[in-house]
């Protein structure tokens, strides 16, 4: 196996959009509400079908598996002298590189007012943006025209590193 280049920069990220969170918790508070009844009469005069058990069973555990996943999602940043690397665990197995050669400008993103987040969670499905809910980043422009937000919570230390490289490069 290859060892990394050297890193300049690493920064880590942890699911953080709110309204996401607050859905999976109703979900976790809703599966032991709706779920432990029934599983509960196993031992009583009425006992429930098979059926209602496994339904019981399976509701019970999305709503503690969810929490878990959103507490493992992790995105890792890496700035190393031969590029931009990325990776979102568990998604991703290894990092995705980003060649920063024909790197054109590369500055701070901040949602401000209502101006739409570019950073949501739908352009970081559409593999515009590489986020976990975050409101703050940079924005990457290339030479063809391709523009990828990142969320990055020390804006100003990634900026540096990546600018040093594609100075490096160039």
């Amino acid at each position: 196996m290859e060892s990394p280049k050297n890193i300049l920069y690493r920064e880590a990220q942890t699911f953080s959009h709110s309204l996401i969170w607050l859905v999976v918790l109703c979900i976790t508070f809703g599966s032991v509400y709706f779920a432990l009844p029934p599983l509960f009469e196993l031992t009583g005069d009425r006992v429930p079908t098979t059926t209602v058990v496994v339904a019981s069973s399976v509701f019970l555990a999305i709503g503690f598996i969810l929490p878990v996943l959103l507490l493992t999602i992790k995105l890792r940043i890496q700035v190393r002298d031969d590029g931009l690397y990325i990776r979102i665990i568990p998604f991703q197995s290894s990092f995705k590189k980003i060649s920063l050669a024909d790197l054109k400008n590369c500055e701070p993103y901040e949602q401000r007012g209502k101006e739409e987040n570019q950073l949501s969670l739908r352009c970081a499905i559409s593999k515009k943006a590489y986020s976990l809910g975050g409101k703050r980043g940079i924005k990457l422009e290339f030479k063809n025209g391709q523009t990828i937000l990142l969320e990055s919570k020390r804006q100003e230390k990634i900026i540096q590193a990546i600018k040093n490289v594609s100075n490096k490069s160039a």
